[in-house]
C-alpha cells in the first residue's frame, strides 16, 4: 500500500495540468515542475481531522523546506496555530487542488487562497476592526475597536440553507456569524432561523461589513 505522497504524485501525473513530479527529496517532499521550468517543493500530510502546528513543524527542521504543505483529505481543518507557523516560515498551505494554483503564482510560498484573502483584507480594512486572526482556515476571530470580538465562519454555499448552517456548526464549532463566500445566491429564511437558534447570524458579505460596525 503506497503512501499519501505516492497517491498525490500519481494524481498529478494524470491530471493534465502541466505539472510534473521530477524528483523526491530524502524528506519525501515532491519536487514539482510547472511550465517555464518553475520548480518548488511540496510536502504532503494525511491528517484526518485538524492539522496542528505539531504536524507541520517537523517539515521545516532540515535544510530543504517545502514552499507548500498540502493535506489529504481536503475536508480536514487547519488550525490557526498551524497556519500562522507555515506563514511565518514563508510557506503556504492548502489542498491538493492548490498545487496547480500555487504553481501559477511562480512563488508558491506566497500562495494564499484568493477567497479567504478577500475576506481577511476586507475585515482588516474595516475602520472598527483592530485585528483579524485565523481560528481555522475558513474561520476568523475579529477583534473590534468598539464592541466585543466576533468569530466569523465563511462557508461555500450558493443559497445558504439551514443544513449549511448546522453543518458549519458541527464542523467548526462556535461562531457568531456565518457568511456566504459567494456574492451570488441568497440566504434562506431557514438558514437565518437556524443561525438564530445558535445565537448567531447568517449574513452576506455586505451584512458582515455592517455587523462589524456595531
Amino acid at each position: 500500500m503506497g503512501s499519501v505522497t505516492d497517491w498525490v504524485a500519481k494524481k498529478l501525473a494524470t491530471n493534465g495540468q502541466q505539472l510534473e513530479v521530477v524528483d523526491r527529496t530524502p524528506e519525501d517532499f515532491l519536487v514539482i515542475r510547472a511550465k517555464e521550468d518553475y520548480t518548488f517543493l511540496v510536502a504532503v500530510l494525511s491528517v484526518q481531522d485538524i492539522v496542528q502546528v505539531s504536524h507541520v513543524q517537523p517539515l521545516f527542521v532540515g535544510t530543504r523546506k517545502p514552499q507548500l504543505v498540502v493535506n489529504v483529505p481536503s475536508k480536514a481543518l487547519w488550525s490557526g496555530a498551524a497556519i500562522d507557523f507555515v506563514h511565518s516560515v514563508q510557506s503556504a498551505f492548502g489542498t491538493m487542488g492548490d498545487i496547480a494554483r500555487a504553481a501559477e503564482t511562480r512563488a508558491a510560498g506566497l500562495f494564499r487562497d484568493r477567497n479567504m484573502r478577500f475576506f481577511i483584507n476586507a475585515m482588516e480594512q474595516h475602520e472598527n476592526v483592530s485585528t483579524v486572526s485565523y481560528v481555522y482556515d475558513s474561520v476568523f476571530r475579529v477583534d473590534r475597536r468598539c464592541g466585543s470580538s466576533l468569530t466569523v465562519a465563511v462557508i461555500d454555499a450558493y443559497n445558504m440553507s439551514a443544513e449549511d448552517v448546522r453543518n458549519a456548526r458541527t464542523r467548526v464549532g462556535h461562531f457568531d456569524i456565518v457568511v456566504k463566500a459567494s456574492s451570488y445566491g441568497s440566504i434562506t429564511e431557514q438558514a437565518e432561523s437556524a443561525a438564530e437558534s445558535m445565537a448567531a447570524q447568517a449574513l452576506t458579505f455586505r451584512g458582515l461589513m455592517q455587523r462589524l460596525a456595531r
